[in-house]
Parts: structure tokens; sequence; C-alpha cells
């Protein structure tokens, strides 16, 4: 009877919440229930190593494509490799059912300003909650089909170093510290990869884009970065040698773009590129087990927009002898040219086989063919999508996001002490700009407005609102005249301005917008947003800027404008990011993030963003800038006052190499709790 339940168990669908799936891999079946690769006995190599004897040539080139078809004759179902989990759960490419909901938490670029590992784990953790969830629906409704963006593995955490702030995916990353950004994102991968379960891997991690990447976007597929080989180790490789080694990260993305650290390499670009994945990552790091996949259509591109291969199956040849394993791209190059370029002796056959064993070791390593009963993860149901547990940490993670950067005499926390209060702005009701790129589907999303308004519900303070702007590139002035109307007779201006996914993002770098046709700063806030701060504050004295981007922004004179009483950066703050807002302009949250980045007083000191050498003059992020801040690397305000004393280093003296102990008592001196 225990038996019979067993295999019921095993194969029934799942139920609308996703409790029990279809599997993706009939083990039960005959021939392969006698194979090793259906043994849960034995270890997760030697059952990789059975799977790739039972394919073809054909079926093994067939199974480095990023849709890996299903293999019938095995009870292989089919499975799609790309998934992306930046900050949540992505929806992009899903088939998404319209009642399935789930967490957006803030983007990547917030998480570094918390400065808290322990906090961005969770949200990693609850992510891959999210995404088993996800994936347990997806795997039912498809009759254990792999779907877009449904997959076990995701594309993410994203540890480029953040050196340009013009870069328009600034947003994705954590920080412009190798430290700071190395120990954030080995705590997002942990929280993605390690559950309760230690037997699988809840979610596999794919840390991108590998290695020395971080614009200009528009010039990706062709352009080929060059550094010393001092920044290589000592600024860009650290945070992907961290998810190595304190993350342990399945998978690793490189970046569409070439590298090149000496005259006498060849600056391959990167999917190709034998310095970076075989001599670092597979030798140095000693990762002989890590999955590779090329960002999309990075295979292709180093034939036909690099040119850095003369046929398309050299291409393929090239990546693949790099130990690029998987090509994500819809030209799907291996799967059209690795043949030719194995009869042309390009490529050898072993070469292929090695990359099919790590493709499917990432998915034995995950549960993918075991039994359902026996993988906890595959019970992970609804019930955890955007569930109260993930709301509350979704608040808390805005709240700790954000970084007081002025309050003049103390205006902020705000009261309700007062009759009117304007809010304004283009990002001040702008919903789709809280949830930066690579989103997922929240259940609801708080506006800064909506959240300013729940807060002062019943105080009988009126809340009048303009956004000032016709977008946030905001080229003119015409719609000034009813934001200033909105803030006549008002006690205070809540001044929401900033960026959002036009003006930065993936493929578009930030770039110079026009006020009234003059030529704004690409770092300063766009267009006439500048200029509808100025225009408010000639009236009014208590404005509060509150910056919604991703990267910083320069604010120039406006910074040490009086009448601009506080300035809040909240980055994007998620789906929850105005509840979280709102409770820290009116005291109820203590702000304690701090800038995760430089702010440059303008473009003028920042090098061209093709130069990739950190200490061009007058140098790149706080350890190389020698110039004046506009707000310097770790700054960031309280409501409350801290005391540092008793600072000692123990040991006093140490040789090389020797670690080092820093103790310091910090005291709130203050009159609020406060986090430092």
């Amino acid at each position: 009877a225990s038996v019979f339940l067993y295999i019921l168990l095993y194969i029934v669908n799942v139920d609308a919440e996703g409790i029990g799936t279809t599997p993706s891999v009939d083990c039960q079946s005959q021939p392969q229930a006698s194979y090793p690769f259906c043994n849960i006995n034995l270890a997760p190599a030697e059952r990789a190593t059975d799977i790739v004897t039972h394919l073809s040539i054909e079926e093994l080139i067939e199974q480095t494509s990023s849709i890996a078809p299903a293999i019938p004759e095995l009870g292989i179902n089919d499975y799609n490799w790309r998934s992306n989990c930046l900050h949540g759960w992505s929806l992009s490419g899903g088939h998404w059912s319209s009642d399935l909901k789930w967490t957006v938490f803030p983007a990547p670029i917030g998480l570094g300003a918390t400065f808290d590992n322990n906090l961005v784990q969770k949200i990693g953790a609850a992510t891959a909650d999210e995404g088993r969830a996800l994936h347990n629906i997806m795997l039912a409704k498809f009759n254990g089909s792999s779907t877009e963006a449904a997959g076990l593995n995701c594309f993410s955490p994203n540890v480029n170093l953040l050196r340009d702030p013009r870069w328009g995916r600034f947003q994705e990353s954590f920080s412009e510290d190798p430290y700071l950004l190395s120990v954030i994102g080995a705590a997002y991968t942990n929280g993605l990869q390690v559950g309760d379960d230690p037997n699988y891997l809840k979610v596999a991690a794919c840390a991108k884009h590998y290695v020395v990447h971080s614009g200009p976007d528009n010039l990706r597929a062709s352009f080929t970065a060059v550094t010393t080989m001092h920044d290589f180790y000592d600024t860009y490789v650290e945070a992907f040698k961290s998810q190595v080694y304190a993350g342990n990260v399945s998978q690793i993305m490189p970046a569409y773009s070439g590298f090149n650290c000496s005259k006498e390499r060849d600056g391959a670009p990167d999917a190709a590129n034998k310095f970076i994945l075989v001599d670092i990552l597979r030798n140095q790091f000693e990762t002989p087990n890590i999955s590779v996949i090329s960002d999309n259509g990075g295979v292709g591109e180093v034939y036909a927009t690099h040119h850095f291969a003369k046929t398309p199956q050299a291409a393929a040849a090239l990546c693949m002898n790099a130990t690029t394993d998987l090509d994500l791209g819809y030209d799907e190059y291996y799967k059209k040219y690795l043949m030719k370029a194995l009869n042309e002796n390009l490529v050898d056959k072993e070469t292929i086989v090695a990359a099919v064993w790590r493709n499917f070791y990432v998915r034995i390593l995950l549960g993918d063919f075991d039994p359902i009963v026996n993988v906890s993860y595959q019970q992970i149901n609804s019930s955890v999508l955007d569930s109260k547990e993930n709301q509350e940490l979704n608040i808390l993670a805005a709240q700790k996001s954000i970084v007081l950067l002025k309050n003049k005499d103390g205006v902020l926390p705000l009261t309700t002490k007062m009759k009117k209060l304007a809010v304004i702005g283009p990002n001040a009701n702008a919903s789709h700009t809280l949830l930066s790129n690579y989103e997922g589907i929240p259940d609801k999303i708080v506006t800064v407005l909506e959240g300013i308004t729940a807060q002062l519900a019943g105080s009988g303070v009126n809340v009048t609102y303009a956004p000032g702007c016709n977008s946030t590139s905001c080229s003119d002035d015409s719609y000034f005249k009813h934001a200033t109307e909105a803030t006549e007779d008002a006690d205070y201006v809540v001044m929401v301005m900033g960026l959002d996914g036009t003006l930065e993002g993936e493929k578009h770098d930030r770039v110079s917008h026009f006020c009234n046709k003059k030529d704004i700063d690409v770092l300063a806030l766009p267009g006439c947003q500048g200029k509808l701060v100025d225009t408010i504050a000639s009236s009014n004295s208590h404005i509060i800027l509150v910056l919604v981007n991703g990267g910083p922004l320069s604010l120039g004179e406006l910074y040490s404008n009086d009448k601009i009483r506080a300035v809040v950066e909240v980055f994007y703050p998620g789906a929850l990011g105005g509840s979280a807002v709102a409770s820290v302009l009116f005291g109820e949250y203590n702000p304690g993030g701090r800038m995760p980045v430089t702010t440059y007083t303008s473009s003028k000191e920042v090098p061209d963003s093709t130069d990739y050498n950190m200490n061009t003059s007058p140098g790149r992020t706080y350890r190389y800038y020698t110039g004046t801040p506009e707000v310097p690397f770790g700054f960031g305000l309280s409501y409350t006052t801290f005391n540092y004393s008793d600072f000692k280093l123990l040991p006093m003296s140490i040789k090389q190499c020797d670690s080092v102990h820093v103790q310091v008592m910090v005291k709130n001196t203050g009159k609020m709790m406060g986090d430092e």
C-alpha cells in the first residue's frame, strides 16, 4: 500500500495552488527507471555522467540551447533556461495567468543602500520561494513542460561594479565598492539557492555580466573593454570571485562586450574569451562544474557584431571551446552551427559532452530529476505569492534603502500640524516607475502620493497634487502653472522628481535632456525638472525633495538652496515604495540608508564611458576619485544622533596577510531609535 501511495503521489497533477506538480522528468517508466541518472542515491555528478551517455551527438547539441527540447525516450521534458529575478521574480516573457501576482522588491541599487546583507539574503529567499511556486504552478499547467520565465534558474544577481552613473542599467547592481558589492551579492545568491532542504538548490542563481562590463550599453554588442591587470583583479572580478567562494553560485553569464587586459591578448568577446572563462573562472577559481550561459544572442554576436569570428560555425566553436555551455538566444547559433563546427574540426565532441554534462548537473541539483515527494521545494504553492510576510519584508526593505541626504533645521520628520501639503512632480503619482526594470506583477502598487494621502487620512490636512511636467523628461515649463497653483498657501511641498525607465534602462544609457531647448547636464534632474523645483522654491521655503532614480542625480545649486529643506533619496523602492516613503517623511521609520555610490557634481567629473581604467583623471568611484563629490559614498543622515567611542584595533600590530579586528562603541545619543 505504501508503494502504491508513493507512485500515486508522484504522477498526480498539480491542483490550482501548485501543491505537487507534474514532474519535469519521468523516472518511473522504463527503460529510464533502471538508468543511473534516475537513481536518487547516486551523486549528482554520476547521474549527469550517465545522462550524456544516452544522447546522440544531435541530441547533445540540442541540449546546448537555452530552450532545451524534450528527450522523450528518456522521459525528460523540455526545459527553458530563460528566467530573471533581480529583485523578485521577473515577468519577462512569461505566460502568466491573470490571477498570478507576486512581490516586487526595491531595485538592487536600493538594496545596496541598506548595507544589510542579512536583509538582502531574506529577500533572496522570499524571491526563491515565489519563483518555486510559479514554477510549480506553470509546470502543472503545461504538463511538465518548462516555460519562459518559469524555470528553476534565474539570471541574477547582477554584480557589475557601478563605475559610471550614466549607465542605463545602474539600477540593477548594488554598489561601486568591490567589497560591499561582493557581500550583498553573495547574500542574495545564498538567499536564492539555500533553503531548508540541504539536498537541493531552491533556485539556481546566475551571476552576471561576467566580467568587466558597465556600458556604454548601445555599444555592448561590439565594444571591448580594456583594463590594467590591477583594475581587473582589484575592482572588477572581486564580486564574481565572491559569488563563487561565498555564494557557491550555480551559473555565470558572460557579458556581451569583449575584454582585453593587455596587448598580448586578443580581446575576445566575453562568451568566447578563454582568459576570463577558462584561465580565471574554471582554473583559478576552481569551478569545473559551474554552468556558463551566454547573454541573449551573445554567441551569435561573436560573428555578427563583434566580427571576431569569420563564420557562424567558428563563432559557435569559439564560445563552446571557451566553455560557454548554453546559448541563450532566439537565433540558436549552437543548434544551427555546432554540427558544422564539429565537421570542420573546430570543436570536438568531448567539449560538447562536458558542456551538456554541466547543464544537466545544475538541473539535478535543483531536484528536477527526482520524485516530487523527495523535493520539499516542489510543494511550495501560491500561498507564498505576495504573502503578508513578503509584503512586510518589502516595506522594510524599502524603508531601509531610503537615504536622508539633507535635513536642514530638522524639518523632517513632518507632523500633521499643518493645514495643507502639496505633492508635486512627475514621479509623485507614477506607479510603474517605482518597480524598476526586470519587474514582476505586484498585487498592488502604492505611489508616493498615495502613501502620503493614506498617511494623512483623517488628519484634516488638505493634500493637493500636480505633476508639474508632462513626463519625466520634462522638455518645457508648460505644466508649471498648475503646479504653482497647487502649492499656494501650502505649509510644505513634497516634490517627487527623478528618472524612470524611459530615461535609463537596458540598451539606453542616460543622455542629456533639453529644457526649453537649453541643454541640461546628463547627471542633473532631466529637462525642466530642476527649473520646476526652483520655480516652486521661489514662492515656498519649505520644500522636501524626494528623488526616485537608479543612477545618482547631481543637484548642483538645488542641494545648497536653503528653501529646499530636505533631500531624500529613495531609488526605485518597489511596489510598496510609496508607503515606505511616507513612513519616513512622517517619522514612523527613521531612515538609516547610506549611499552605495558616489554622486558627482556633474558629468564633467566622469571620464568617457568607454574608458574602464579606474584612475583616469579625476578617477572613478570613491576609491580613486580625487575631486570633491556632491554626496560621498557611504553618506546618510538620521533623525537621531550617534556617538562613537573606544575605537580599538586588535592586535595593534600585524604582519602581512594577518587579520585585524576593529572594535568601536556606538551609542544612540538622540531621542529616536535609529539604525547605524
